[in-house]
């Protein structure tokens, strides 16, 4: 018998299901090519400049410590980057910030939200600094009922804990939870700890092609999961 992937079975999302909704920040309501901007090209290039190496070299040697923290608090934290470095990591941030954007259909999915009878957070891995840069330029965090990095409770959203704790600071029924991120591991980690409803966003970047679809039920970007919500 042909199996068939649980996320090609879902397309719609029962909203009458739903009270609280979390949501990630980076590649699911902002757009990823920012964050991809600075990593890639604005820190190496000065991380070069500083050591006077190649920036192909730079490009690597940051990548390959990257990888090997990958999921962990320091991947997340301005302050780790800058003393790895010894760059200002946050200046370096801010001179990108023309680049800060929202996603397709982010900002009218926040609204209807909203305007809505769910709960809704945002459920970040990213730095305070970093999120108070975002919300100052877009004005993120006036569409939600709150804002929770795992920075507040040192362990990242990859965790068990990062879950417990969050119910406990902004209590939710598991079984009646969206939660949207595009990130599979964390996707796993909330599934993991009982959240019912985990949906991936396929187009965290705007400026790279679609994302293969996971186990997890997915839409290109948020605005997908409108109908039926008001």
């Amino acid at each position: 018998m042909l199996e068939v992937n649980p996320a090609e079975q879902k397309s719609r999302l029962d909203w009458d299901s739903i009270d609280t909704v979390f949501l990630d920040m980076d590649g699911t309501l902002l757009d990823l090519n920012y964050d991809n901007q600075v990593w890639s090209h604005i820190v190496p290039a000065a991380l070069a400049e500083a050591r006077q190496i190649p920036i192909d070299q730079a490009r690597q040697f940051l990548g390959k410590h990257m990888s090997s923290l990958l999921g962990t608090m320091p991947f997340y934290s301005f302050s780790y980057w800058s003393e790895f470095t010894g760059l200002d990591i946050m200046q370096l941030h801010q001179t990108a910030t023309a680049h800060i954007d929202y996603l397709p259909g982010a900002k009218d999915f926040l609204t209807d939200l909203k305007n809505s009878n769910k709960q809704t957070f945002i459920a970040t891995n990213a730095d305070r600094k970093g999120f108070n840069l975002k919300h100052q330029c877009t004005g993120l965090g006036d569409y939600v009922d709150g804002v929770v990095s795992s920075h507040d409770f040192a362990v990242p959203k990859e965790q068990q804990e990062f879950w417990r704790a969050l119910q406990q600071q902004h209590p939710f029924d598991p079984a009646r939870t969206l939660f949207l991120d595009d990130t599979p591991r964390v996707l796993d980690a909330a599934a993991t700890f009982g959240i019912r409803e985990n949906w991936a966003i396929l187009n965290p970047d705007s400026q790279k092609p679609l994302r293969e679809k996971t186990l997890h039920p997915a839409v290109n970007n948020c605005a997908e999961l409108l109908p039926g919500l008001l």
